[in-house]
């Protein structure tokens, strides 16, 4: 008898972190479609049809999204800046404050945002080996400040829906520029 199984999925932690196996599936965005993420807008045109980022996740049970599945993801945010401010993925609140998450950094430098929508708002840096906890309160976005792709690996109820309306309404009180090869937080 063969009781030995292959895993259903590899993870690679070195080179480019690619995901792949069973029920990967792929999406990406273009700096061009990151409408109501930017300070300016206008400037989103002039990026062409440049890669912003693409997710690879990893989901057993995609048609029953029932709450206490887990699904696991890696987003690659490419290094890029729109009119100086640092490439970042959209963000987003989770629909129900008790789904938490897990982020886990793979490769590059950057940083996570966490914000409670009021006054409550922080930064993690991200790092390969760092680990970060999302509390469901909170909306999180990842900003690539580097000059490499920042990998991080997230592991998330997929029942968990995203509202990224909410951040494109109010954003993050904080942006991340680059200016002369210096960072600065700004308020917003």
């Amino acid at each position: 008898m063969d009781i030995v199984r292959e895993p259903g999925g590899i993870q690679q932690f070195t080179g480019n972190c690619i995901l792949s196996g069973q029920h990967v599936q792929w999406r990406e965005k273009r700096i061009k479609e990151l409408t109501g993420v930017f300070k300016n807008e206008a400037a989103l045109s002039g990026c062409g049809d440049k890669l912003a980022y693409k997710v690879a996740n990893q989901n057993f049970n995609r048609q029953g999204c029932v709450h206490g599945n887990l699904q696991w993801g890696v987003t690659y945010l490419e290094s890029f800046t729109v009119d100086g401010e640092c490439g970042m993925t959209h963000g987003h609140f989770h629909v129900g404050e008790q789904c938490d998450e897990y982020y886990f950094g793979f490769k590059g430098t950057g940083f996570l945002l966490f914000w409670d929508g009021l006054d409550e708002f922080f930064a993690e840096k991200v790092f390969p080996g760092s680990v970060h906890y999302i509390n469901g309160k909170f909306a999180h976005r990842i900003i690539n400040p580097g000059e490499e792709t920042l990998v991080v690996g997230a592991s998330s109820l997929p029942a968990t829906k995203q509202d990224h309306i909410s951040i494109e309404e109010k954003p993050f009180p904080y942006r991340l520029y680059k200016r002369d090869g210096k960072l600065e937080w700004v308020r917003e």
